[in-house]
This record gives structure tokens, sequence and C-alpha cells, in this order.
């Protein structure tokens, strides 16, 4: 079937099957097939999900073409960089007359407290703009939906603030840009690519969808599985989308992919998931009824190899969270040294949240390793009314100003540090009085400091605030305009920022402000893994779709990490315990299905009740253990502590059969000679 699909040239095709069916393959043999054929790398495009999604296909198509040079001319993006590829066009700046610079998530915070000089409860407010977001996502007319009143004033509050930033939401980005291509305005964008190849379609939203068929001049795939659905930060895909995508089209050859590939029993494991909630089991039904084909680098068979004896899934149960850390990592070293250097890349860690993924990285280096828990960590925390917890955010929009100093998200953030309010009631005034002298927010900032002198007053309330700001911004341009590299994060106090360690890590020592704005930019919102097979991954589960490994350790595997603990509250609502623990068992399953060759779930039993209340665990039960004190801590003798029990993933234990037996962790140690 293969074949088939690469060869195929009707105007629509839509792929099916479940996970580890081939589904990328297929689409990576479409795009051999086509430049084979003579088409121009540059005519072809495919969507993914993520960065991480791209930079595997991109690694497959390299390794299938034989020729990097062919295989790095082929478009691939996920959808809302093709939308912001769009609405930059000179037509569609024109014709939207809007800017399509994304806010960041931690520029987005600014927004909101914007937002909040309405007036409106903030809880009401942050559902109003969710519902807008989901109606912007099903590409829904706003005179349709938008109700007059509170609504209605919050709409055009964010458009206010937005057309003074200069920018645009990452959640209206995909529904202006299918609104501008589906206008007269837009005639000339429609069909950009003659070929559009997306994969994994069931996550993107209705508008992103809609887009893609926009896009695509000759044809347009799609291949996906319902069962994989994913959403990353706060986004709406539509499934229906994919499930019901002959059905809405004339003409669509569908392709179901019955056969899976790699271990089966991994393969077993995963899918025996497909039998429960909302999942379609009829996906994995079809599939069952094909044959399950090892990897074409198959397991080897010889036991004198200690990576190749191992179970193909295996699940560990450890005492305590450090006794799980510690005693994995002892096994990763030693499965890396009996494979050999650059086995490190065919390891992938998958961590339940950022903490994890931090501990994780730190253990694995004290065992040797480099590691990078990019797509965990990646994004700028910290809190801009606090400057000592504001370093990392100070110093990206410092960047940002040096990069662009008309960039109006960047002048904004800066007057907003070490305020309570993020000095949003000053940010107000100086929007109505640019309104009133008919100029923007940021042409109205560039002159305040010189009306006020003129003046001899404030025009708006603490207008000498921004003022101030505004001035000590323009100092640091000045001073720092023509920094470069290394000199340029120094100046920026961020070399030794932990947010700015990957980025650093690409530069060469010669990067403009811009390059290196770029670079940054990339990591906040699709950061990827190092381009070295050195290199052990650490993933979240919403960050693995689009890529897989060789092992694939799920750890941290209890309940309140995954399903996460808002899915127990019986506080909430049935239907909401409903849908999350859905969403969570999607993410599961995705997550463990991407194993090529092993697969090992790992958890622990109990852990501190602190760290379990912090961590946001489902504690079973509460009970107090005696411990030893040691001479350091000046006392002999015993002490009394509080631990949390906790329970594997309910996940395991609907695997059924195909779950297998748990292995203590000493146990495992102890048959390689490691504890």
């Amino acid at each position: 079937m293969f074949e088939d699909i690469a060869h195929y040239e009707g105007r629509l095709a839509k792929i099916c099957g479940p996970a580890r069916s081939g589904k990328t393959e297929a689409l990576v043999r479409r795009c051999v097939a086509l430049m084979e054929n003579g088409i121009e790398p540059g005519r072809i495009l495919v969507e993914v999900s993520s960065g991480l999604a791209a930079q595997a296909f991109r690694s497959r198509l390299r390794e299938a073409m034989g020729r990097k040079e062919s295989a790095d001319k082929v478009r691939i993006a996920t959808a809302r960089e093709l939308c912001v590829e769009v609405l930059s066009r000179e037509d569609a700046l024109v014709a939207t007359n809007r800017r399509p610079r994304l806010l960041s998530p931690a520029e987005y915070n600014f927004f909101l407290e914007d937002m909040k000089t309405l007036g409106q409860p903030v809880r009401r407010l942050r559902k109003m703009l969710e519902f807008f977001y989901a109606r912007w996502s099903l590409l829904e007319d706003e005179k349709d939906w938008l109700e007059p009143g509170e609504e209605s004033k919050a709409r055009a509050h964010a458009a206010r603030l937005l057309e003074g930033y200069g920018a645009m939401l990452p959640q209206e980005v995909a529904y202006v840009c299918a609104r501008f291509l589906n206008s007269d305005a837009g005639v000339s964008a429609r069909g950009s690519y003659a070929y559009v190849l997306c994969d994994d379609h069931q996550n993107l939203s209705h508008a992103e969808q809609t887009c893609l068929c926009l896009l695509a001049e000759r044809q347009l795939i799609v291949a996906g599985n319902p069962n994989q659905e994913i959403s990353r930060r706060g986004e709406h895909p539509y499934a229906r989308g994919f499930v019901e995508f002959e059905t809405l089209r004339r003409n669509v050859q569908v392709f179901e992919l019955a056969q899976t590939y790699g271990a089966p029993e991994v393969a077993a494991f995963s899918n025996a998931l497909c039998a429960h909630g909302a999942m379609d089991g009829e996906i994995v039904s079809k599939a069952s009824e094909g044959a399950v084909h090892p990897c074409e680098d198959a397991i080897e068979s010889d036991v004198s190899h200690k990576a190749a004896s191992a179970p193909c899934v295996m699940c560990v149960k450890w005492d305590t969270p450090e006794d799980e850390l510690n005693g994995l990592t002892k096994y990763i070293r030693m499965l890396a040294d009996e494979e050999g250097e650059g086995s490190e890349g065919g390891i992938c860690v998958v961590v339940p949240n950022r903490r994890w993924a931090r501990m994780m990285q730190r253990m694995l280096e004290k065992r040797g390793f480099a590691a990078s828990c990019a797509p965990v960590a990646g994004g700028i925390g910290g809190d801009p009314r606090e400057l000592k917890r504001a370093h990392a955010l100070i110093a990206s929009t410092k960047l940002a100003l040096l990069a662009d100093e008309r960039d109006g998200v960047a002048w904004r953030c800066w007057c907003g540090f070490g305020n309570h309010l993020t000095n949003s009631d000053a940010w107000s005034g100086l929007m109505s009085y640019a309104e009133r002298k008919a100029i923007s927010p940021l042409e109205a900032l560039f002159t305040l400091g010189d009306v006020i002198r003129d003046l001899g007053s404030e025009p708006f309330s603490r207008a000498s605030v921004l003022a101030e700001r505004y001035e000590s911004g323009r100092a640091f341009i000045e001073k720092n305009a023509n920094r470069k590299g290394f000199a340029l994060l120094r100046a920026l106090d961020a070399e030794n920022l932990f947010e700015f360690c990957d980025v650093s890590a690409l530069m060469e020592g010669d990067e403009s402000a811009e390059q290196v704005r770029s670079l940054m930019r990339a990591w906040e919102s699709d950061p990827v893994f190092p381009d070295d097979s050195r290199v052990v991954r650490i993933a979240s589960y919403e960050s693995m779709t689009g890529i897989e490994a060789d092992w694939v350790f799920a750890i941290a595997a209890v309940d309140g990490f995954v399903p996460v603990r808002d899915a127990f509250e019986v506080v909430s609502a049935e239907e909401d315990r409903s849908a999350l623990t859905n969403e969570q068992r999607r993410l599961f399953y995705n997550a463990v299905s991407k194993a090529r060759k092993h697969l090992v779930v790992s958890y622990f039993a109990k852990a501190s009740l602190e760290l379990a209340e912090q961590s946001k665990m489902q504690v079973v039960r509460v009970r107090a253990e005696e411990q030893g004190l040691s001479d350091k801590e000046g006392l002999k003798g015993l002490a009394s502590n509080r631990v949390a029990i906790v329970r594997p993933s309910m996940f395991l234990t609907e695997a059924g059969d195909a779950r297998p037996g748990s292995i203590g962790g000493q146990a495992l140690l102890a048959q390689f000679g490691l504890n």
C-alpha cells in the first residue's frame, strides 16, 4: 500500500491507521516520489504538529532521499507557522490591517493584565476569552456568536489592545488566515503549494484544516488517527474534520493501513488502551487483522547483549521517586554503554511535568550523559511584578527591543516590570491619549517625555512612569545597539540563565540581535532537541507527537501525573472528569506507542507528603514512617515522617492482559549487578 500512496495522483486522499502503522512513512515516500518525478521541492508542503515533528520528518526525508540538499528544500512547518507566513504577505497585511507578530505565553500575561482594566471579574473574563478562542478555531463568523454587552466590550477591548501592540493572539492567527484566504483579496495566496501533505491531521483546528486545504493547488493528502488527538497549549483540535474527511468532500481516496510495525508487545500494550473511554476501538480491530512486523533494524536476539535481552515492554516499580530517578539512570547508563556511542539519541524519557524533567536531566548528567529537556522546559516563566523573579523575562524583552526598537509588545512589557498591576492603568491612559491625538500608542510613548516637559504636567494619570521607563529602555538600546553574539547575551544579563542555555549552544558568536531573537522565539514557541545522536532526549507527553525512539521510558507513571489529578477531583462534574481522562488516555497511548523496540513504564509507591502535594499526585492515604537521623543532622535515633501512598497510573490497569507484570526496581538492578 505504501507504493500506491507514494504514486497516487488524485486530488484528495486520506491515510488512516493505528499508532505505528506507517502513516508518516507513507508521507515521506510520497515526498520522495514527487521529487523523483521532477516536482520542485519548494512546491511541496508538509504540515506537522510541532517543531520536534518537523525535525523528525526532515531527518527521515534526508535518509530516504540520500540527498540532503533536495530534502531541505521541502517546506516542513506547523500550521501556525504557515498561517504567519501567509499573513506576512504584503497583500495580507493590507487586507487584514493586522501584523502577525504573535504574543508569547509570557507576553500574553501582559495582555491579560490590560484586559482586566475592563473591570470584569477575572474568572468571567478568562471564560469569555476561552469562548472566543473556541469559536475562532471552529472558523465561526463573529457576527453569528458575539453577543452584545460584556462579550462585545471584551472583544472590542482585545482588538484595541492588539492593534496598539501591533500584534496578534496565537489563538486567532488561523481564523484570520482562513478568512483572508477565502476572501477576494486572498486569491493570489490560495494554492501557494502544489502538493500539501498533512501529518496528524486530527490535531489541527477546523480553521487550520481549512487553511491547509486552501493552500493546496493540485493535491491534498491527510494522515491521522483520532485516538492520537493531542491538544497542546490550550489549542482546539478538530478530530471530526479528519474522521469525516471523505464524507465532507468528493472523490477522496481512503488508504487504511492495517499493519503495525515494531515490537508486537508494544503495539499490543498501547492498542489495549483503545478499548476504553472515548477511544475508537474499530481502528485497532481493523489493524489486528493484519500482521505486526518488526522494525527493519529489528532487535537482535544475541543474549550476550544485555540491552537485546531486555523485555520489549516492562513495568518497573520503585519505592520512592528518588529511587526511581537513581535506579533508572543507572539502567540507562548500562544500556548506552552496551549499545555504544550514538545510541543515546535513541533513548527518550517521557516525564509528567517540568519539575521531573529537570530532576531527570540532572541525574542523567551525573551519570555522564548529555541530556536535553527543551520540549518540557521551553518557555519563559517568572512574575513580571517582582523583578527578582523575572530575570529571564526582562532579558528576553531587552533582546526584543534591540532586535526591533519599534516592537510595541516589547515596549508594553518593558513598561510593566516591577509594578503589582504591570502599570496596566497607565498603559490604558496612554492608549486613550493616543486616540485623542490620532496617533499610535507607540508614537505617543516615544514623545511622552517631551510632552510632559512642555506641559509641565502629565497628560494622563501616571504618564511620568511610562516616560521614565521609555527613557531607560532608550538608553539601554543606544548603549548596546551594536552588541553581537555572546557579548549581546552578557549585555542582557542572560549568559547564565537556564532559559538561554539551549539558544546559547546554537550560537556561533557573531549573531545579531535579530538572529538571536529569532532563535529565542523558536525556543519559546516550538523547541527542538539538539541535532546530536549523543544526547538523551527528555520529552513531555504532549510533545511526543511526530517523534519516536528505540527506547521509551515513561517515568513517574502514577495517578495524579497521568492522568492528572483534576481527573479525580470529586468537586468536578462527571462529564468534565470523563473528558479530561479521555484526553489524558490519548496522551498516554500516543507516547507509549512511540517505542520502536523497548518500552519501560516506571512508577513509585510512595513520596514525601510535601512533594506529593506540591506536584499534585493523587494521594491514596497518608501514613507516618520512622526515619533514622544521621550524625550529619546532629542527632541520632528515629523521627516520624509523613509519606503519601500513591497508585500506579490507572492506564496500566486498563491495558489488562497486555500489561506485563511489574518487576521491582531493586530486582531489576540486581539482574545486571547495578545495585
